[in-house]
């Protein structure tokens, strides 16, 4: 099976996440894709990879265009909820207002760490997530590891990755959230894997960041 052909297969799956499709794009196109428009990147897919990408993997690519360049998931709720949904469920879910998880924001915390530097989060959307937090039991000092570099003053997202790699066990109440988020990385592994020659380029995105382990592979 050529590589080529397992692009096409990862663009259009339902279950591809961001940061696999951004690779795949970053591959092909460098940074220039950042500011097409979603029908330009259809067709560019359709043009090279014969992929008609599903509706999910053009949310979460849009999800990724908007992490990569602007502020808005740092610093406005909206922007927040609606990538958070979609980096979860290929779904932004704008048409309402549907609170996500802690487990959707632990995910989606992490993977945009996979993707850049963090930038401090905005006042309106850590009283969001101290909302959600307060819900399921949590304050900013108990909560998951990796949530706790939202409410710092300069976040870090190797901060975060390492966290991902390395759950803290000592409380039961954040089982739901390490298996969310186990879950969730064991998926991107796996989507990496079944392309040959990205295979285990996950592990270089948790240890240095994903623009670091595509400089390294000379993209």
């Amino acid at each position: 099976m050529s590589s080529s052909y397992q692009r096409r297969q990862a663009l259009e799956s339902s279950e591809t996440t961001a940061t696999v499709l951004r690779v795949i794009l970053d591959e092909k196109y460098g940074e220039s894709w950042y500011a097409w428009d979603p029908v330009t990147v259809a067709l560019e897919c359709q043009a090279d990879w014969n992929a008609d990408p599903s509706s999910e993997s053009m949310d979460r690519i849009c999800a990724v265009q908007a992490i990569l360049a602007s502020n808005a998931f740092f610093r406005r709720i909206d922007a927040f909820a609606g990538i958070v949904h979609t980096l979860n469920t290929g779904a932004p879910a704008f048409d309402a207002f549907d609170p996500v998880s802690v487990e959707e924001v632990c995910w989606a915390v992490a993977e945009v760490a996979f993707n850049r530097e963090l930038l401090p989060f905005s006042y309106p959307v850590r009283i969001y997530i101290k909302k959600l937090l307060a819900d399921d039991g949590y304050d900013e000092t108990s909560c998951p590891d990796l949530l706790k570099e939202v409410f710092e003053r300069d976040p870090g997202a190797a901060v975060v990755r390492k966290a991902v790699r390395t759950p803290d066990q000592s409380d039961a109440n954040r089982d739901n959230v390490d298996k969310y988020v186990e879950e969730q990385l064991g998926d991107l592994s796996a989507q990496f894997d079944r392309i040959v020659d990205l295979k285990g380029l996950d592990d270089m995105i948790m240890a240095r960041g994903l623009e670091e382990a595509l400089e390294t592979r000379g993209v």
